[in-house]
């Protein structure tokens, strides 16, 4: 569902001026500063690495400092990546209220991703701790197989009631959009759909907008219904579920699903990646956003 061909990941690299020599030493030079590190307790694939340059416009010491957090961050928030594998209960139960799934088509290296209510009646039972769960699941898929160039969001708002608004704190969105989005993947939005958006989640606007850098704020785009989805992408592309004429969510999920199979063995590898911090050479340095020697960043939220 995720795999590309080389010539996707050539032709990306070419976009930050680097060719395949070039992106193939930036990659040996990480790699050997990762087996350097005596607090990391396990050594990170090319693939993931040249994602890492990808999200981080191949600055290899940003991508260097963004791993150090994908390690650091993976043991401090334990609550939430340990308890990520898709076998778990609470991980089907999110399968089970939504559809949150990627296309397997790329829309100019852009993977797209939908998410909408699958059953209105066990709503009420989402838990946004899962759904982060759920969400971080797919992604560490995609850092081993994706081109991870730029990401496009469209979520349907239609039966999600009031009460779901209330769970999304600035704590939790501190966690999902900055510790985790911002701080670790920098994943570079090109756009994000709303629609059917209700008048009461102008809450959520008002603390995303507090919480996202402003140039990923203003990619955000609300529409009333999906009929304006149309001028944005084409009726064969957009599931049906969505206003357009292409593969339905639920046929969406069924690859998804499979995904998961196939990767069963693979996410209880994924709890090795940690860090010792006995063994981190440097102390790390306090920061504010991801908490680790101090508070959670502070909101003026009303």
């Amino acid at each position: 569902m995720f795999k590309v061909d080389d010539s996707v990941l050539e032709k990306v690299t070419e976009i930050f001026g680097r060719d395949k020599p070039g992106a193939d030493e930036d990659i040996a030079t990480i790699e050997k500063w990762i087996n350097e590190q005596p607090h990391f307790l396990e050594t990170l694939d090319r693939r993931s690495i040249l994602n890492f340059l990808i999200l981080n416009k191949f600055s290899v010491e940003k991508a260097k400092q963004k791993i150090d957090n994908y390690y650091t961050t993976r043991t401090k928030l334990e609550e939430i990546y340990k308890e990520m594998d898709p076998k778990y209960p609470h991980m089907k139960e999110v399968n089970e209220i939504l559809y949150y799934v990627p296309h397997p088509q790329l829309l100019d290296y852009h993977r797209v991703f939908f998410m909408k209510i699958r059953n209105a009646d066990l709503v009420n039972k989402l838990d946004v701790h899962n759904l982060l769960r759920y969400i971080v699941s797919i992604h560490e898929m995609r850092m081993r197989e994706d081109v991870m160039y730029k990401d496009i969001s469209i979520v349907d708002f239609q039966n999600v009631p009031l009460t779901f608004f209330f769970t999304l704190t600035p704590t939790f969105m501190i966690k999902a959009l900055q510790m985790i989005y911002q701080q670790i993947y920098s994943f570079r939005l090109k756009a994000f759909y709303i629609v059917n958006f209700p008048s009461f989640g102008e809450m959520l606007v008002r603390i995303v907008q507090k919480v996202v850098k402003p140039k990923i704020f203003e990619r955000m785009h609300i529409f009333a219904d999906t009929s304006l989805l149309r001028e944005e992408f084409s009726e064969e592309f957009l599931p049906e579920d969505f206003g357009g004429k292409g593969i339905s969510l639920e046929k969406l999920q069924e690859m998804l699903n499979d995904e998961y199979d196939k990767h069963s063995d693979f996410f209880q590898y994924l709890k090795k990646f940690k860090v010792d911090e006995s063994r981190r050479p440097e102390k790390l340095e306090n920061d504010d956003v991801l908490g680790f020697y101090g508070n959670f960043k502070q909101l003026d939220v009303d």
